[in-house]
């Protein structure tokens, strides 16, 4: 099988479509960064090359889009993947990630009686805690990204995310902590991790 070749701008929007599974061009656009009308160009050569497929206004990568996207990386990220900075802060990164992935437990899970049931959220108390667990696990999330942004600006809209979407739960918009369909800090520490390890050529672990 012969893999497609991407320029820089197809590889950004590839790999929001590859994160997201499926999504609008504007909701691509906001993720990449770009301009509304780069992205919508980007996913017309794409669909062209038959990386993406477009239907009811949304993309979805093609079985061709992850070949495409590793090939790419390898030649865009080769200088990130030997900067032993973001070596180092990818290796606290695991151990973060692992305390995330506790803390979202203990947000959609609470123990009564011995056994883990559903979190109602009846206790503010308790979600008040695992928002500012969740908190200061993002904050540590911060050097790694300023690292990676120092070869690619992309990386800060990681940055911006987050950022909107903690004010928006300090305003009381809970659904954000998990949300499957919203930009929820779920969502976006786990197609972070995605494209970190794309990004770095390495497979998931957990």
């Amino acid at each position: 099988m012969t893999v497609v070749t991407l320029v820089k701008p197809d590889y950004d929007v590839l790999n929001v479509v590859a994160l997201k599974r499926t999504a609008p061009a504007p909701v691509i656009a906001r993720v990449c960064g770009c301009d509304p009308a780069d992205a919508d160009a980007a996913l017309a050569r794409l669909a062209e090359a038959g990386l993406v497929f477009v239907a009811d206004a949304r993309a979805m990568p093609t079985d061709e889009a992850e070949p495409a996207l590793a090939e790419a990386a390898s030649r865009f990220y080769a200088e990130v993947r030997q900067d032993p900075l973001v070596a180092s802060l990818v290796d606290r990164f695991e151990t973060v990630n692992a305390q995330f992935l506790k803390a979202m437990s203990s947000w959609q899970l609470i123990e009564v009686g011995g056994r883990k049931i559903t979190n109602n959220h009846a206790d503010s108390a308790y979600d008040d805690k695992v928002i500012f667990r969740l908190g200061r696990l993002v904050q540590q999330l911060q050097p790694l990204l300023t690292a990676l942004a120092e070869h690619d600006r992309r990386f800060l809209t990681y940055q911006h995310r987050f950022l909107a979407t903690s004010r928006a739960i300090d305003r009381g918009q809970h659904d954000l902590v998990s949300s499957p369909t919203a930009d929820s800090v779920h969502n976006i520490w786990f197609e972070f991790h995605e494209d970190l390890l794309r990004t770095l050529g390495r497979e998931r672990t957990e």
